[in-house]
């Protein structure tokens, strides 16, 4: 960039010219020929409501609706996106919400967008002793939904107030993505039959990301994310006379030991596998050996190949181990939600949003996680990116989520929902209506 004014001077002549001139001058002019400073560009600013989107998280967070149990929640959503005029859908996906915004000069070839907040919690006693604490004993949001579905509803409230976007933006409110069955309800129910977008966009808190990052990666980015349960019958009877009976609780300890070898023997390290039996049930007395046991855990996986193999195992292992005890095995396995994988195209648009809010130099690569999330169901029908919001202040402890005592980053609430309203904006500029055209027909001429 030129220098406004610049004067450039021989040495001799400059010598001279500022050994006469009034002090400051040789500074100025030392001044005007150093480089021009290089400075990054200015963050997006959005006037999205805070004190809002705050009261809103708060009252959500007081009144925790687990899985499909969302009634409250839904209506708290229905009423303010119908207050702000929007087009709102009820119950899809049993207790799902759709919102449809339209903007300036939309036609049917116009852009459209999908963004997406889950709004359950989950059933976790809460320690916290908030003021805004839960009022549903054993429920909580220590998944931070609450914050979620404010941040959503933020940019909803501003992008109604300022209509500065062309094209169809959907609000969805997604029900149970902690049971991992309310996305693919959502899809169930016709979600994609007359929600059409060019791409949809979640986010996710992030406890151990700092505030005012955002981080991101193409591909995938959770595993598949499986549950089992194992019931093993066999003989119970007093625990003196151990000949007598069929031990279950040493049978279940065999499929345990067995389960994890076999995980560990079978998938390269590198590949990424979690093999995870995390309850063991079963004696009601200390003398007695109990007739049944069920063992319950979950797999973790990125590829489908080592999904399989491993889903495999665990229905043939206990039934193996069984038959040499003399047993039965049943064994139920559910594959709850497959690996998100970001789509190229709409990373990129993800990172060029998230760089406008909080500076490319905040924007930073998310590492695969063993998480399991549903929004991958939306993306088995439009391809999408899932980013993580950064929570941590720099200063307290680092708490995770699924925590008694988690909770949503406030102070973070701004920054979630104007990078929504970028993300519109940047994918849906907005376009002018064309001007109205002048009539081309003619007065007939009046008759000789």
């Amino acid at each position: 960039m030129a220098h406004p004014k610049r004067r450039f001077l021989s040495g001799f002549l400059a010598a001279a010219f500022l050994t006469a001139s009034a002090p400051g001058f040789a500074q100025d002019v030392a001044a005007a020929q150093q480089p021009a400073p290089i400075t990054a560009p200015a963050l997006v600013k959005k006037n999205v409501d805070v004190a809002a989107m705050t009261e809103w998280r708060h009252d959500i967070h007081a009144h925790p609706e687990t899985a499909f149990e969302e009634t409250r929640t839904a209506k708290k959503i229905t009423d303010l996106l119908t207050s702000w005029g929007l087009e709102v859908h009820t119950n899809v996906g049993k207790t799902g919400v759709v919102g449809i915004l339209r903007g300036s000069n939309t036609g049917p070839t116009s852009p459209s967008i999908c963004m997406r907040a889950d709004i359950d919690a989950l059933p976790i006693t809460e320690t916290d002793g908030l003021p805004y604490a839960s009022a549903v004993p054993g429920k909580s949001h220590a998944c931070g939904h609450d914050g979620h579905t404010a941040m959503l509803l933020g940019a909803a409230k501003y992008l109604s107030e300022t209509k500065n976007f062309t094209g169809t933006v959907y609000f969805i409110f997604q029900p149970a993505e902690e049971s991992g069955g309310g996305a693919k309800a959502m899809v169930d129910d016709g979600l994609f039959q007359w929600v059409h977008c060019d791409g949809i966009y979640g986010m996710h808190d992030w406890p151990g990301l700092q505030a005012g990052k955002i981080a991101m990666s193409e591909g995938a980015i959770t595993s598949n994310a499986d549950e089992f349960k194992i019931t093993l019958t066999g003989k119970g009877g007093h625990a003196a006379y151990p000949a007598d009976n069929i031990d279950v609780i040493q049978l279940g300890s065999d499929i345990v030991t067995a389960l994890h070898q076999f995980k560990d023997k079978n998938t390269p390290v590198e590949e990424g596998a979690v093999l995870a039996i995390t309850m063991f049930n079963g004696g009601e007395a200390y003398n007695a050996m109990p007739t049944t046991v069920t063992l319950q855990g979950t797999v973790r996986t990125f590829s489908g190949a080592t999904q399989d193999k491993i889903e495999q195992a665990v229905k043939d292992i206990p039934a193996q181990l069984a038959a040499k005890y003399g047993a039965k095995a049943e064994v139920e396995y559910d594959r709850d939600a497959p690996a998100v994988i970001n789509s190229h195209d709409q990373i990129v648009n993800a990172r060029q949003a998230a760089s406008d809010v909080v500076g490319a130099s905040n924007v930073t690569d998310f590492g695969r996680t063993m998480g399991g999330e549903d929004f991958s169901y939306f993306t088995q029908h439009v391809p999408g990116a899932y980013v993580a919001l950064g929570q941590w202040d720099g200063k307290s402890k680092i708490i995770q989520l699924h925590s008694p005592n988690f909770n949503f980053n406030d102070a973070t609430l701004e920054t979630g929902a104007t990078y929504w309203v970028d993300l519109v904006e940047r994918q849906l500029p907005y376009k002018a209506p064309p001007p109205a055209q002048a009539s081309t027909v003619k007065s007939a001429s009046p008759s000789k």
